[in-house]
């Protein structure tokens, strides 16, 4: 009985004594919040607002797991940490202002988990966790983190789970790594939150961090960047499909004063909008037969050597653009039926523009081309610089097409000027003045000689 007497007190004796030891690591004014000793004789401490007493060199060892709250710095040091706890496995430091983290060395060769959520971290150096071999969880969840480096999750060889979740991602290409299922696919892996990761940039807000990725991925591949085309990739935006759950890329390519003389023959699949202004391009037959065209809604065709869009009449893709830009062109004449045609049933087109060409100002095309850009001047954008080709001593050289009045175009030929068919119409009323006095004089001489015409007599 006193034997067992003894042992209680002595154990309560050595629990107060490590108490009081957790309490001297803490600052003087803000004691730890919580202390325990675990049956493995390993010591857990929780400290807040910073670590400034000390440990005896002999119960340092048995410290493994430190939570530290309200941490006084915007930096974080590891080096307090390693030099007094080397058995170190797991450190937390939670609700902190801390928005930095100096390199964890290779003293805490025990440390197994690291969690750093919560906090306000907006960096990670990729040398920052390289010298914890035993790394096992890294929580980095609820941070200011827009970007991380792939080589900063690839040093620790022990890793096996990363938490990134809840930071503002800005989801630029230098995140593609998260859906790189080659060579890297291990630290992938790691990262057992990715599907939860969510874009915070201004591009593709609130969207998921995967699915942009892969898209960006995808555009880096199949854009042609090399020569001849030399062309670079942009994703606007996304949207979501009818279907609600995937969504629809929206891409710019610009292939634009590159020196092409045809339209690029590739593009990536997910091309929206082609810009190939200041080129010498002449035919648009990709729009047509080229499968790579299939979802280009929006062309910018400004300043090419284009003769004719007589290739697009009755096409689908006139049914379904949103912008055709022929700017300073070559163009003299249009299908305006054609485009009339397709423009009342095109439910998506916005923006037409066909100013700086050399129109063709003439009886025969310029009403109907009239009629047909003053009903869509909503669409067609540039109106007022849709204007009559440039004609030495003509009247209507360089004149606003909307604004020709059809006298203009179609006038009345100079009367020192016999036209053929006035010409014709004059031989065709002298015909008939002679006819109607020929038909006179014969019922006159009738009605005075009772003689018939001899035309007349020698019918049978």
């Amino acid at each position: 009985m006193e034997t067992l007497l003894f042992s209680k007190t002595f154990r309560c004796i050595v629990f107060f004594g490590w108490m009081m030891i957790a309490v001297m690591s803490c600052p003087s004014e803000m004691k730890c919040k919580r202390y325990s000793l675990d049956t493995s004789k390993s010591l857990r401490v929780t400290c807040s607002g910073g670590l400034h007493g000390k440990f005896q060199t002999g119960t340092r060892r048995q410290v493994h797991v430190i939570t530290l709250c309200r941490w006084p710095n915007s930096t974080f040091d590891p080096t307090i940490i390693e030099h007094r706890f080397p058995e170190l496995r797991n450190l937390t430091l939670q609700d902190s202002e801390v928005t930095r983290l100096k390199a964890f060395s290779s003293d805490l060769k025990q440390l197994q988990v690291l969690n750093m959520s919560g906090l306000r971290l907006n960096w990670i150096a990729d040398s920052t966790f390289s010298e914890l071999k035993k790394l096992r969880v890294l929580d980095l969840r609820n941070n200011s983190l827009s970007q991380l480096e792939q080589s900063a999750l690839e040093s620790p060889p022990a890793l096996q789970k990363v938490y990134l979740s809840g930071n503002p991602w800005d989801c630029s290409s230098d995140l593609t790594w998260l859906v790189d299922e080659g060579g890297n696919s291990s630290v992938v892996r790691r990262v057992v939150d990715r599907d939860k990761m969510i874009c915070n940039n201004e591009t593709y807000p609130k969207k998921p961090v995967l699915p942009i990725m892969g898209m960006l991925k995808t555009l880096q591949a199949e854009c042609p960047t090399a020569p001849p085309t030399n062309c670079t990739c942009h994703m606007n935006y996304v949207a979501p499909n009818p279907d609600g759950v995937t969504l629809q890329p929206f891409t710019t390519i610009n292939c634009s004063y590159r020196g092409l003389i045809d339209l690029p023959d590739k593009l990536p699949s997910v091309t929206t909008t082609l810009l190939v202004k200041g080129n010498q391009i002449s035919s648009l037959k990709p729009l047509v037969n080229n499968p790579h065209y299939r979802n280009v809604m929006d062309m910018f065709l400004d300043d090419n050597h284009i003769r004719s869009i007589e290739a697009l009449e009755g096409t689908d893709w006139l049914l379904k653009f949103r912008v055709l830009s022929l700017r300073s062109n070559q163009l003299t004449e249009v299908p305006t039926y054609a485009l009339d045609n397709a423009l009342q049933r095109n439910r998506n087109a916005a923006i037409v523009h066909l100013g700086n060409n050399p129109w063709i100002c003439d009886c025969f095309f310029t009403p109907s081309f009239q009629d047909f850009i003053i009903k869509y001047r909503k669409l067609v954008k540039d109106i007022d610089d849709v204007r009559c080709s440039s004609v030495h001593g003509d009247e209507n050289s360089l004149t606003q097409i909307q604004a020709l009045s059809r006298s203009a175009v179609c006038s009345e030929p100079s009367e020192y000027l016999i036209q053929p068919l006035d010409l014709l119409n004059a031989i065709l009323a002298s015909l008939i003045v002679l006819v109607i006095g020929k038909l006179i004089y014969d019922y006159w001489s009738f009605k005075k000689t009772g003689k018939l015409p001899w035309l007349v007599a020698k019918m049978p």
